[in-house]
């Protein structure tokens, strides 16, 4: 009868050691969260998957990142960059063609 009621004891104290770590768990902040080159995907039941995307090629990240060499901030938005020689000139407008 003493053995049944030390296996209910510790029965219950492991129960609420459990039920204290799924409660407490801290959510891991990490650096690819905050990154233009990361891939961030959430699920409903809180699952998250991160991946880097920085030659374009899709890589998993399966740890929190707290420093990165390729790490780039979304400063300003994507902007159109044109450059010399590559790229068609824009035509202008010219003052002697009148169209009446």
């Amino acid at each position: 009868m003493e053995w049944v009621l030390v296996y209910i004891v510790i029965g219950l104290v492991v129960g609420a050691v459990r039920l204290v770590r799924e409660y407490s768990k801290v959510e891991e902040e990490t650096l690819c969260l905050t990154c233009v080159n990361a891939v961030v995907t959430r699920g409903t039941r809180g699952q998250k998957w991160v991946a880097c995307n920085l030659s374009g090629n899709l890589r998993p990240v399966k740890f929190a990142v707290c420093e990165c060499t390729a790490f780039c901030v979304p400063i300003r938005s994507p902007q159109l960059v044109t450059i010399e020689g590559f790229a068609p000139r824009p035509r202008g407008v010219y003052a002697e063609v009148i169209i009446k």
